[in-house]
């Protein structure tokens, strides 16, 4: 892939070479009003690997410090919709998150988000994530989307809500446009857009389960709703790493090495590898996990093949230097899958350490078996590189140089420099 990089405005570019045309993702830095750095250095580390996961997945990221100009960027470049959402958001569920947005951009919206009864304060479109329709944003004249202020009364048109709740009293089902003004004492993230929005008896749809439960956002400008939600952080960490077993093949290489394969190094999930070895000469066949329950499985599951000798190496490629024993003279295949890019591992694991120990790794495979073919589904840097490859000899795979990559905002004349 090729990765391309526009500075827009005050804004930073991320984007594959073939990409969505229609949705483009927004992402909003809030780091600077977190309290702690210990609640900012886990949401960068968090949305470093979410940049690097839109990405695989073809849509382009601006990201920015502001979301209107983020809106007025995205228009200028010709996307249809946008994706707005700000650092401490994470969307979960593999493609599940993705999925659904699609489905929502082929159906009548102008936004689509979570959308607060906040009482006396007006109507609050929550910034953790909401959709927004960039043809009908532009024919309003592209309205601020509101910043909440605190104490600034003013009169609006009391929109009509349903009276279930999705959850507590302040989370309507539905919410449309009304005909009778009130006095509100606050205004709440969102305010311009929704007045405008329901002025003119345009469509504005609450999140429903289909994208909640597929979505997670970690309220990081609050240190007691962060330490509650980041409970999901620390189970999820476990889980990956005590309980979580791939029982069948997820991925494999999306290229074929071109020879019969006599070595096979792969991460302890599924037997994807069957389509690639050689099928009468000896094979060896090496599972390695951070996670002993799927040593401790595939050693008894790992199918039985006469000319094919399994070996188990219970190790942790993040935290320690492995060095795979491979003969040199057989053709060679290791699967480095998303090892260095995993959901289940890189909030407690920077990109610049992701990247160091990738590096070592591929360091060790250049000096013991360089004509072995290498195969990343995503790499530590994936997105943040001019080029990313994730399928090539050993010997000529480029490592990373963190001084050179794309910097998002959170690292601008921080940390990579």
């Amino acid at each position: 892939m090729v990765f391309i990089v526009n500075i827009l405005v005050n804004n930073i570019k991320f984007q594959p070479q073939i990409f969505n045309e229609s949705i483009v993702f927004c992402l909003v830095d809030n780091t600077a009003s977190y309290q702690t750095d210990w609640i900012r250095e886990l949401i960068k580390n968090q949305t470093d690997y979410i940049i690097s996961d839109i990405y695989g997945r073809r849509y382009v990221v601006l990201q920015g410090l502001d979301e209107d100009d983020l809106l007025r960027s995205a228009l200028r470049q010709g996307f249809k919709h946008a994706v707005v959402f700000s650092t401490g958001t994470e969307f979960i569920n593999g493609p599940a998150f993705f999925e659904e947005i699609e489905n929502i951009v082929n159906t009548k919206y102008s936004i689509a988000g979570h959308i607060l009864d906040r009482g006396d304060a007006y109507y609050e479109l929550h910034h953790q994530c909401y959709l927004i329709n960039l043809t009908d944003y532009n024919e309003l004249g592209c309205p601020a989307i509101g910043k909440q202020e605190l104490g600034s009364k003013h009169t609006q048109i009391v929109p009509i809500r349903s009276t279930d709740n999705i959850h507590d009293d302040y989370t309507p089902t539905w919410v449309n446009a009304g005909l009778i003004s009130k006095e509100y004492y606050h205004k709440c993230h969102g305010w311009n857009i929704l007045s405008k929005l329901f002025e003119n008896n345009l469509t504005v749809r609450v999140f429903d389960k289909s994208i909640r439960n597929n979505k997670k956002h970690y309220y990081p400008e609050n240190i007691t709703d962060f330490q509650k939600h980041s409970d999901w952080i620390y189970y999820r960490q476990q889980y990956c790493l005590q309980e979580f077993v791939h029982t069948a093949s997820t991925e494999g290489p999306h290229a074929d090495p071109g020879v019969k394969i006599r070595q096979v190094v792969t991460p302890a999930s599924g037997t994807w590898y069957e389509n690639y070895i050689d099928t009468e000469n000896p094979v060896t066949v090496v599972f390695y996990d951070y996670n002993l329950q799927s040593i401790e499985y595939w050693k008894k599951h790992a199918p039985a093949r006469a000319n094919v000798t399994y070996k188990f190496v219970h190790c942790d490629l993040l935290s320690s230097n492995v060095e795979f024993d491979l003969d040199p003279t057989l053709d060679t295949l290791v699967n480095l899958s998303n090892i260095f890019c995993y959901e289940g591992t890189t909030f407690f694991a920077g990109l610049r350490h992701r990247a160091n120990k990738e590096n070592q790794l591929l360091i060790h495979l250049k000096e013991t078996v360089p004509n072995a073919y290498v195969y990343f589904s995503t790499r530590a840097a994936s997105g943040y590189k001019p080029k990313d490859v994730l399928f090539s000899k050993a010997k000529d795979i480029d490592l990373t140089d963190i001084t050179t990559l794309i910097k998002p905002t959170w690292h601008i004349n921080q940390d990579w420099c």
